[in-house]
C-alpha cells in the first residue's frame, strides 16, 4: 500500500539540539558522561500481532528488535499510540464460545513488554465496560488525560492522565490524548467524555512540571493537524502520534513529531541524548526500521503466544468463494458505489428478506482489493470485523430519503471520505455534490419506481447504523421487526460464499450518481482510519 510522508521538518529544532534520520543499521555513538541516551520505540495503529498479508510487521519480530536495543541501552521505552482493541479478525472471532474483542492484541503487549500506550478511538468500539477489562489485562498502563467521567469528574477508570519515570536519573514525563471524534465515531457510554485535547495537555503537562518532570513527552492518537495544534498550545518536548496510519517527520513551534503507518510494518526509533542534571535535549534522532522477514521471530514471545495457534488454525478454514476480485479499499468503499458493497448489500437484503438494505462504507475495513477464488474464515471476517447485527426497520419513504442525505452529506470534492456514506440494495438515487448538505439527493428509485415518501419499506441495514450512529439519527428510535433468530453480517456472507446467492458482480451497477464531480471523478487517501 502507498503511503506517504507528511511535511519535512517545517520548523527547525532549537540550535541546541542536533536532529539527523539515520540508516537503520547505524550505530549510535557512546553518550558523554554526563549525558543520559534514552531510546524510544514506538508503534501506533497495530491491529494484529501476526505479520500482515504482506508478510510485513509481527509484533514477535518487534520483540526481536527490542531485545537488541536493550543490549545497546539500558533506557528503554516502547510506546504504542493508540488504536489496538479493534477492529480486526482476530477481535471479531470467538474462542471457547466468548468473542476476544481484542485480549488478544493485549495478551500480545503483555509478552512483547509494552511500557506505555495511550488509547486510540477505536479502543471504544466495544464499549466502555470491555475497555476497562483490557486495562485491568494489561500489565502496562494506558494514558488517556482528556477521556472523563461525567459522574466522577476524574479520568476514565483504569487510565491514567500523566505518568513521570525516573530514567537515569532524568524525570520523564509522559501523557497520552485522544481524538475527541471518539466520541461519535466510536462507542463511549454515557458517562464518557472524550474532552478538548489542548486543555487537557495543557493540564497533564502543568502537573508534570510541578512533579518535577525534567523532559515531557505527549503520546497522542489525533490527526496529524491536530497534532500540530497541541505543539502550539501547550510546550512539550516531543510527540509521539497515531490516526493517520501515514509516516509523519515534522517539527511545529518547536516539538518534533513522529508517526508511523499501521500494524508494525515499520518501527520507530528515537534516541535521544539528555542532560543528566537538566533534562534538556542535546541531541536527538530518528529512524525507521522496517519489519520485514529479514528480522528473526523471538521465541519468548512465541511461546506466551501458543494459545492463539487453534484459532489462527480456524481462520484459515474456507468458507466459499467469489468468482470475481472484490474492492474492499476502504476509501472507494467510502466514495462511490463498489462491486463489494453492493454485494453487502445484497446479501443482507436476502438473508433479511428486506425491500432494501443499507451499509455504511465504513464498516467495510479489509482496506484491499481480495481476488477472486477461495475465501477464508480471515477473509470473511476482515471484510467486516465489527460485532454487528443485522436488523431490519419499518422506514417511511420520507425517513429513507432522510439517510441517503445524512450519508452523502459530508461528501465532497476534496474532503476526507466519510464513513457514514451509503452502500445500497434494492433501490438507486442521484446526488449532486454542488448542493448544500441535506438537499443533496436529487432522485431514488427502489425496484424502478420512484421512492414513495408515505410509503414503508423494509430496510435491512447493520445493528450500528440502525442504533443512530454515524449519523443516522432518524432510525434512532425506530423498533426492529422481531425475528426469531439472529443473523449476523458474517453468516450472511458466508451463506452467499457457500452458495453463490445472491452472485457478487465484477463492476458497480449505477446504483448510486454523483453530479458535480471533478473528471475523473473523486479520489482520497489510500488507506482509512
Amino acid at each position: 500500500m502507498m503511503k506517504k510522508t507528511v511535511s519535512t521538518w517545517a520548523v527547525l529544532l532549537p540550535l541546541a539540539m542536533v536532529l539527523a534520520t539515520r540508516s537503520a543499521g547505524a550505530a549510535e555513538p557512546t553518550p558523554p558522561a554526563d549525558t543520559v541516551r534514552l531510546t524510544i520505540l514506538h508503534l501506533n495503529d497495530v491491529y494484529q500481532f501476526q505479520p500482515t498479508a504482506q508478510n510485513r510487521g509481527g509484533l514477535s519480530r518487534v520483540a526481536t528488535l527490542k531485545q537488541q536495543a536493550l543490549k545497546e541501552s539500558p533506557h528503554v521505552l516502547t510506546l504504542l499510540a493508540g488504536d489496538t482493541i479493534s477492529p480486526s479478525v482476530e477481535s471479531s472471532a470467538e474462542v471457547a464460545g466468548e468473542a476476544l474483542k481484542g485480549k488478544q492484541m493485549i495478551d500480545a503487549w503483555n509478552a512483547l513488554g509494552l511500557d506505555y500506550s495511550t488509547v486510540g478511538n477505536h479502543e471504544f468500539d466495544f464499549g466502555d465496560d470491555v475497555l476497562r477489562a483490557r486495562l485491568q489485562q494489561s500489565r502496562f498502563p494506558w494514558l488517556g488525560a482528556n477521556v472523563m467521567s461525567v459522574k466522577s469528574g476524574q479520568v476514565f477508570d483504569g487510565l491514567k492522565a500523566w505518568d513521570l519515570r525516573d530514567v537515569g536519573g532524568v524525570k520523564v514525563g509522559i501523557f497520552g490524548v485522544v481524538l475527541p471524534e471518539t466520541q461519535t465515531s466510536s462507542k463511549p457510554g454515557k458517562d464518557t467524555r472524550i474532552t478538548p485535547y489542548c486543555e487537557a495537555a495543557k493540564r497533564s503537562v502543568d502537573e508534570l512540571r510541578a512533579a518535577g518532570a525534567q523532559f515531557v513527552l505527549g503520546l497522542t492518537h489525533l490527526t496529524v493537524e491536530q497534532d500540530r495544534e497541541l505543539a502550539k498550545c501547550v510546550r512539550v518536548d516531543l510527540i509521539i502520534g497515531g490516526h493517520d496510519h501515514d509516516r509523519v517527520e515534522e517539527t511545529v513551534a518547536g516539538t518534533p513529531i513522529f508517526k508511523l503507518d499501521e500494524d508494525a510494518i515499520d518501527l520507530g526509533r528515537v534516541t535521544l541524548d539528555l542532560d543528566a542534571k537538566t533534562g534538556a535535549v542535546k541531541k536527538l534522532t530518528w529512524k525507521v526500521i522496517p519489519i520485514t522477514s529479514k528480522t528473526p521471530d523471538d521465541a519468548a514471545f512465541d511461546e506466551q503466544m501458543k494459545p492463539y495457534a487453534p484459532l489462527l488454525a480456524t481462520l484459515a478454514e474456507r468458507v466459499g468463494r467469489s468468482p470475481v476480485s472484490l474492492d474492499a479499499r476502504s476509501a472507494q468503499n467510502r466514495l462511490g458505489e463498489t462491486n463489494l458493497g453492493s454485494f453487502l448489500a445484497d446479501a443482507f437484503r436476502e438473508a433479511m428478506g428486506a425491500d432494501v438494505a443499507l451499509v455504511n462504507g465504513g464498516a467495510i475495513r479489509a482496506d484491499r482489493v481480495l481476488p477472486a477464488g477461495t475465501m477464508t474464515r480471515r477473509e470473511l471476517y476482515s471484510l467486516m470485523p465489527y460485532r454487528n447485527e443485522l436488523v431490519v426497520l419499518m422506514v417511511k419513504g420520507a425517513v429513507l430519503r432522510a439517510a441517503l442525505e445524512n450519508g452523502v452529506s459530508l461528501s465532497s470534492v476534496d474532503g476526507k471520505p466519510p464513513g457514514r456514506f451509503p452502500q445500497v440494495s434494492g433501490l438507486r438515487f442521484t446526488y449532486d455534490l454542488r448542493k448544500a448538505p441535506g438537499a443533496r439527493v436529487t432522485k431514488v428509485e427502489v425496484k424502478g419506481k420512484p421512492l414513495d415518501d408515505a410509503a414503508t419499506y423494509r430496510l435491512a441495514t447493520l445493528s450500528f447504523v440502525a442504533q443512530g450512529n454515524d449519523g443516522y439519527s432518524m432510525f434512532k428510535d425506530l423498533p426492529a421487526v422481531p425475528r426469531g433468530l439472529d443473523v449476523s453480517p458474517w453468516e450472511a456472507l458466508g451463506t452467499a460464499f457457500r452458495t453463490g446467492k445472491p452472485a457478487p458482480r465484477a463492476k458497480p451497477q449505477g446504483r448510486i450518481t454523483v453530479i458535480g464531480a471533478p473528471k475523473g471523478g473523486l479520489h482520497a487517501p489510500p488507506s482509512m482510519k
